[in-house]
């Protein structure tokens, strides 16, 4: 799809600010689907495939969670399952609010309540309490271009 190529190749020319790994050497299918599964929802298309082709890492040194390919009951850090039942057990978001990116100047994070076509999600900003970006990869467009 071509909102996929333009992000491909946004990241590319920006290797200074952007720190994923190399396309390609994503996180398996399997674990995307045992993180779905742990969740009880299922992640916009957008951000799987992100997760599928880059893994994961980090835009000017903002972590964007992934999945680490680790048990869920003993991982710790950025991954998306561990933050998620993290911020629900201290209570420190509602539900429906699934945090991808804890940066400098906001926190970010997908409205389970807001599911789109596709399977997609708007990221909003906590602090702004505003839509961010109508899908995970105009997200990381925006995130990269400031």
């Amino acid at each position: 799809m071509i909102m996929y190529d333009e992000i491909q190749s946004l990241i590319a020319e920006s290797r200074d600010s952007v720190e994923f790994a190399d396309y390609g050497d994503g996180v398996a299918e399997e674990w995307i689907i045992k993180a779905e599964e742990r969740l009880g929802f299922k992640l916009p298309n957008s951000y799987k495939w992100w997760l599928r082709k880059y893994g994961g890492g980090e835009i000017y040194g903002d972590e964007i969670f992934s999945i680490y390919e680790q048990d869920f009951d003993t991982v710790v850090g950025g991954d998306i399952v561990y933050m998620y039942e993290l911020n629900k057990k201290n209570k420190n978001y509602s539900n429906d609010k699934v945090v991808i990116c804890e940066a400098n100047d906001a926190v970010f994070y997908f409205d389970l309540n807001n599911r789109k076509d596709e399977n997609e999600m708007p990221i909003y900003s906590l602090h702004e309490n505003i839509k961010y970006a109508d899908s995970f990869i105009e997200f990381l467009k925006k995130r990269i271009k400031e």
